[in-house]
């Protein structure tokens, strides 16, 4: 007979206070399952005991708190009661009712469903003696065992959660899996400080170890082991492990994007040579693919991804037209060609060929839609602000995260504040419209606004990559201008931490170091992004973003000749990269080439009116303007198009032909940058962490 929750012959967990409480960090808050999807069951009473509860709430809830004062220890009116607060969707009043229950009548029911609701307010503590109860219960029952070991996990008890994943090991030691398949997810440590969920990572990896033993060929575990060392920086054992994943499980479903990321640790090793082989062989066995099957639209956009890593545009122009000639309704090759053309300098054709889908009658209206918005951004890059605007203006309720930066570059900042706030108004749960909102009080120097934005914005479940980081960014500039270093450097180091691949987040830290005066540090760790950012850029050559990343830490280590060429191969694999644009233009006020640097920050102004730089890069033209002659002045504004800066064109260096328009491969007429304005002389030298580039170190 088991004994009475409560009594002498076992262990009481502790029951948790009703009033709210935060614990260790933010859990997912666990959906409650709708009760109309339950069959309906009576009582010897006749009424429901689980379904829908048909009577007025407040009447069925008095009615079963009625029964419980007659029989508290009756376990079906207590799940009553939980159905009936269900519907009310009181998270605060069911944990309340659960803790009655298990003092009333405790089992293994209430125990897990009280532990799921306290991991649902992020009280993994509390719920951790709950799971443990259950386990003395049922010992050999896996699902507790697996429950416990999680909640352990993210209580950051490590010793308890190592001790109970290694005994599911030993439990599921026949099975093909004996870890589950969300256990690298579950090794992320979501609201864990940056530590301690690098104690946690290395933890799973010992448990994946500790798996293998027994099944070194199964592809879960192999794939998991592969992500947790790359997220730990241990690229050797990520390499092994999707080595042995490739060579023991070629025909697996997932083979192709282990493939893609070996590649990435192949690149960050340095192994040039590993990765060229991979890369050549890779684009081979996709084509014989497609020869076989030209449906597979994921293969098809496999390839041509590939083929632009490499560096190979010409190639992955022919493998998208065909991909769409295969089905022309394959939106990510609509998207990637178009993208394509842009980054080749080909801005004419980029317009016409969106215009050309936007016309077209017979395209889907999400995809018509989709490309609208690419063709907008691109107006916007271009400076053609009326333009982006009349797309957006289509759909202006839906819209108002882009149409608050067209309404800030353009001066109508009133506008602009109140648009984005109604973006965020209006979606609450979209981290980018937070983002805008946090860069924009960024942008005004209002801190305190801006660490909200950017808070409000982390506290999202979803964001890419970008967007994730750069909120973080925003945190530590507003941090940074309140002279609160430690928080700006624990902002960046959280970052860095999530993304450990980033050297670009790293960069960023650099800033930081140097306004610390500790610039030892901040030299050493450019130096490692430096010989970092060589290594990738030989394996993946067509990486435009670190090219720039290059150019900006060899101005900053003063290494100019190769600042000079890092931002010349920047632009060659993407014309409109703003940074690159700009490093030139730094590179050009250095040598004293006045006219020619003000017509590269006139065309970074262009590209990127809202980057924090541009108060920096205006004051800067304004004192070159004060040195020029009439002449030269007027040369400078008056530039006409955006040839680029290197010793070929994109078009030669591509080996592209001339399209059925012959439009040169040039930006055609880009506007000259944004006026400068009397009132931006006065800028504050100390910058923002921005991406790191030198212009944000007053060089």
């Amino acid at each position: 007979m088991t004994p009475k929750f409560g009594s002498s012959k076992q262990s009481k967990p502790s029951m948790t206070p009703k009033a709210p409480g935060a614990d260790q960090g933010k859990g997912l808050v666990k959906k409650q399952s709708s009760a109309s999807k339950i069959p309906s069951k009576e009582s010897k009473l006749g009424k429901p005991l689980m379904g829908d509860i048909n009577e007025p709430f407040e009447e069925a809830l008095e009615d079963v708190n009625n029964q419980l004062a007659q029989d508290p220890q009756n376990p079906e009116l207590h799940k009553r009661k939980l159905q009936i607060l269900r519907k009310q969707e009181d998270v605060l009043a069911i944990q309340t009712a659960l803790e009655e229950a298990m003092q009333a009548c405790p089992s293994v029911f209430f125990a897990t469903k009280l532990a799921d609701t306290l991991e649902g307010r992020g009280l993994y503590k509390k719920a951790q003696p709950l799971r443990q109860w259950c386990v003395d219960r049922q010992p050999d029952d896996v699902d507790s065992v697996r429950r416990l070991a999680l909640t352990a996990s993210r209580a950051y008890d490590l010793e308890v959660a190592e001790r109970y994943y290694s005994k599911l090991i030993e439990m599921r030691a026949q099975e093909e899996s004996p870890l589950s398949g969300s256990f690298f997810e579950e090794m992320l440590g979501k609201g864990l400080k940056p530590e301690q969920r690098s104690a946690l990572q290395q933890m799973g990896l010992r448990l994946v170890a500790k798996a293998l033993i027994n099944h070194e060929s199964n592809p879960d575990l192999l794939e998991t082991a592969a992500r947790l060392a790359y997220r730990t920086k241990s690229f050797k054992e990520s390499r092994g492990a999707y080595e042995q994943a490739i060579r023991t499980n070629p025909n697996h479903k997932n083979a192709k994007i282990w493939k893609m990321e070996l590649l990435r640790v192949y690149a960050h090793l340095g192994l040039q040579k590993q990765w060229h082989k991979l890369s050549e062989s890779f684009i081979e066995e996709l084509k014989e693919e497609l020869q076989k099957d030209r449906t597979d639209n994921r293969v098809w956009n496999m390839l041509a991804t590939q083929q632009i890593q490499a560096g190979y545009f010409d190639d992955a122009i022919r493998t998208l037209k065909d991909a769409l000639i295969a089905d022309s309704r394959n939106t990510q090759a609509l998207w990637n060609l178009g993208n394509l053309y842009v980054r080749c300098g080909a801005a004419q054709d980029a317009i016409g060929y969106y215009q050309d889908i936007i016309d077209d009658p017979n395209e889907k209206k999400a995809v018509r839609r989709a490309i609208e918005k690419a063709l907008a951004g691109l107006y916007f890059k271009l400076g053609m602000y009326d333009e982006s605007l009349n797309i957006y203006l289509r759909d202006e309720e839906n819209n108002a995260q882009f149409i608050a930066p067209i309404l800030e570059a353009t001066g109508r900042q009133e506008e602009a504040e109140e648009t984005y706030l109604r973006s965020v108004s209006k979606s609450p749960r979209d981290a980018k419209c937070h983002l805008g909102l946090a860069e924009y009080w960024v942008r005004h120097a209002n801190w305190e606004k801006a660490i909200e934005a950017a808070q409000n914005g982390l506290a999202c479940n979803y964001a890419t990559e970008e967007v994730h980081t750069n909120l973080s960014v925003a945190l530590a500039t507003a941090y940074m201008k309140l002279k609160e270093f430690d928080k700006a450097m624990q902002s960046m180091d959280e970052i860095c931490e999530l993304y450990p691949d980033s050297i670009h987040c790293m960069f960023r830290k650099v800033k930081l170091l140097i306004l610390q005066k500790r610039s030892k540090e901040a030299i050493a760790l450019a130096e490692e992004i430096c010989d970092s950012a060589e290594m990738q850029t030989g394996c993946a050559p067509a990486s435009s973003v670190l090219w720039s990343l290059l150019g900006d830490v060899s101005f900053l280590l003063r290494r100019f000749d190769k600042a000079k060429h890092a931002y010349n191969e920047a632009i060659k694999y993407d014309a409109m990269n703003s940074v690159a644009v700009c490093g030139l233009g730094m590179l050009e006020s250095k040598l004293g080439n006045n006219v020619q640097a003000y017509k590269l920050y006139n065309k970074f102004i262009t590209l990127d009116p809202l980057s924090l730089a541009v108060p920096t890069i205006k004051a800067t033209m304004e004192n070159m303007a004060a040195k020029m002659t009439p002449q030269e002045l007027e040369d400078a504004e008056n530039d006409s198009f955006f040839q680029i800066q290197t010793e070929d064109t994109a078009s030669d260096y591509l080996g592209l032909a001339p399209t059925t328009s012959q439009r040169p491969r040039i930006f055609p007429g880009l506007p000259g940058g944004l006026p400068v304005k009397s009132e931006d002389k006065k800028v504050d030298k100390s910058g923002w962490l921005g991406d790191g580039s030198p212009i944000d170190y007053g060089y």
